[in-house]
């Protein structure tokens, strides 16, 4: 509980709200916050108790990248993209990941970890047509939803500036069946999204597990080429689990 604690007062304290605007000293603050909190993140796993889920008031999930140790992230803001939100997920170490209907679509301040200094940032800096994503329409209008999608990517790779092109097809595998998270238990259906990588021929598996209505409750994510996947899990989301 004490972490928790740590956590609730020093997030009051600095206010973050969902239409947060001015985020640069709200994120140093949040960062700060974790790094007291959580002092043990690079070293292990961070899973939290079912009394410490229900005592948390912000939206949360864990994350894992590759082999790298499970981390928990934080909603620090929403902003309105037209007619769907961006959701900007904050880490102790120093990273944010942005969400749109689920999918990863920005990260900042990625580095790979214990060779920082050789290989550099690896971020993902643009996602294109993202109003197109099947991950807005595939469960809830499935009929109307066009289950190919095409974007183009801008990313960094050890510091260099790339591009590439992605086309991937989606299909629901099966459900909705029940899924275990650490808040509960939720109905979801399977979805994979099967796709390529152009110039580079590289071809990856996505899978999400969505809500009825068409909320992504669990992630596999590879989002850029030569990279390791990226797994999100709901811990919290304050409005939507049961007991809020």
């Amino acid at each position: 509980m004490k972490r928790i604690k740590g956590i609730v007062a020093g997030i009051a304290a600095i206010a973050v709200l969902p239409a947060l605007t001015a985020c640069t000293a709200a994120y140093r603050d949040v960062y700060e916050v974790f790094n007291y909190a959580f002092s043990t993140l690079s070293a292990e796993d961070v899973t939290l108790s079912p009394e410490e889920i229900a005592e948390f008031p912000y939206s949360g999930l864990y994350i894992r990248r590759g082999g790298q140790p499970q981390a928990f992230i934080v909603l620090g803001y929403i902003d309105q993209q037209g007619e769907y939100e961006q959701r900007s997920w904050i880490s102790a170490d120093r990273i944010t990941i942005v969400t749109e209907a689920g999918r990863i679509v920005q990260t900042v301040g990625q580095t790979e970890m214990l060779a920082a200094a050789e290989l550099g940032e690896h971020d993902l800096i643009a996602t294109s047509n993202r109003s197109q994503d099947p991950l807005h329409c595939i469960i809830t209008n499935p009929e109307h939803c066009a289950l190919t999608y095409e974007r183009e990517i801008d990313y960094t790779d050890r510091n260099r500036a790339r591009s590439a092109k992605v086309t991937s097809t989606f299909r629901i595998e099966s459900g909705p069946t029940t899924i275990s998270l650490p808040a509960g238990n939720y109905q979801a259906y399977y979805v994979i999204e099967d796709g390529v990588f152009q110039p580079s021929g590289e071809s990856f598996r996505n899978e999400y597990w969505i809500e009825p209505d068409g909320h992504v409750l669990r992630s596999a994510q590879q989002i850029k080429p030569n990279d390791a996947l990226i797994t999100l899990e709901q811990v919290k989301w304050v409005g939507r689990d049961e007991d809020e």
